[in-house]
């Protein structure tokens, strides 16, 4: 893509007299806009394939359309900006609430900043993504939002090296017919979930998921497929929960300190459980019936060690391989959970 870029000086007088949605407006596609540094209040709408970028520049916008609305087949940049939004009013229905709503559109937004003005209710999403659209994100800070990040009606995501803090609801949510690949990002502090996937494909390498107030990853409640891997998911009510017809691979994964459970399955669940380290939990495993009243039959095939959970599992089968020894971490209070043990 060829970038063409409008030089602006970031003096008092032309940020006063700077309006950045007509420089969108203006630009032809393939342009980057530089924004003079300062604090911008208007609601933008691209629908061209452009750049927008500015160190020092705050988008702080108070109302029920987006803060930034992206519809546009070419692909779109957001860098370097300090997103402030809230809705000015209750959403009904029709409403966007989304800092920024990507509609059937392709966006890349790195090194940006995502905060709440009020409380999460006035702000429900920081990023919402719908109807087959492709979006990268990385390098990103978000703090607050009732759900954070969001994929939904065929979108697919790209979540890398972001940390997501204090959802309301959830972090990430990756809805029905939707992708969503997660790669090293910190998801904390929500007091649902940290990551949800009800219908949708995941796959989530070498997150941290900490410190969520009920399940680290919700996966449910319809079928999910995909991968969950080499994630370090510690101090969550429950670490990975299943439901429905999922079918998942888990592996590789440090499940630590939860309050209720490790793993919490579903008996109609297809699932791989290999090589996974199941720590100082309250429950190592718990089973459970999709059918109300049914006693649940659930197995775990695969290796997996399990070590210093108050119960190692309620209503799970585990097979005869399962290790139960010592993990030898190198030094977990300083999140160094590198085991000792070989081949795991």
């Amino acid at each position: 893509m060829k970038l063409v870029y409008i030089a602006l000086l970031s003096t008092a007088a032309s940020y006063a007299g700077f309006d950045i949605q007509e420089a969108i407006d203006t630009a032809k596609s393939g342009t980057s806009i530089a924004i003079p540094a300062g604090t911008y209040r208007t609601p933008l709408s691209i629908k061209k394939g452009i750049t927008l970028e500015g160190k020092g520049v705050v988008l702080e916008v108070e109302s029920n359309l987006p803060a930034i609305l992206i519809d546009s087949y070419k692909k779109v940049f957001i860098k370097d900006i300090t997103i402030q939004w809230a809705t000015k009013s209750k959403p009904q229905k029709g409403d966007t609430p989304y800092a920024v709503f990507v509609r059937n559109g392709k966006a890349v937004i790195k090194d940006c900043t995502f905060e709440t003005l009020g409380n999460g209710e006035a702000s429900p999403g920081a990023i919402s993504a719908q109807d087959k659209s492709e979006v990268e994100i990385s390098h990103c800070r978000f703090k607050g939002f009732e759900y954070t990040i969001q994929f939904w009606n065929g979108a697919e995501g790209n979540v890398a090296d972001c940390i997501i803090m204090n959802p309301g609801h959830c972090g990430i949510s990756i809805g029905n017919g939707s992708r969503g690949k997660l790669t090293r990002n910190i998801v904390t502090g929500s007091r649902y979930h940290g990551i949800r996937c009800t219908g949708g494909e995941i796959e989530a390498d070498s997150n941290l998921v900490i410190r969520n107030k009920n399940r680290g990853f919700y996966i449910g409640n319809r079928s999910a497929i995909g991968g969950i891997s080499n994630n370090l998911i510690a101090d969550n009510a429950t670490g990975i929960n299943v439901f429905a017809n999922s079918k998942l691979e888990i592996n590789n994964n440090v499940i630590i300190r939860s309050s209720y459970a490790g793993l919490a399955i579903a008996d109609t669940a297809k699932l791989e459980i290999e090589d996974n380290m199941i720590v100082d939990n309250e429950k190592g495993f718990i089973g459970f019936s999709a059918a109300k009243g049914k006693k649940p039959s659930v197995s775990v095939k695969g290796k997996n060690l399990v070590f210093g959970n108050k119960a190692v599992a309620e209503n799970i089968d585990l097979p005869s391989k399962t290790l139960k020894k010592d993990p030898a971490f190198s030094n977990p209070d300083e999140g160094l959970f590198q085991s000792a043990i070989g081949g795991m």
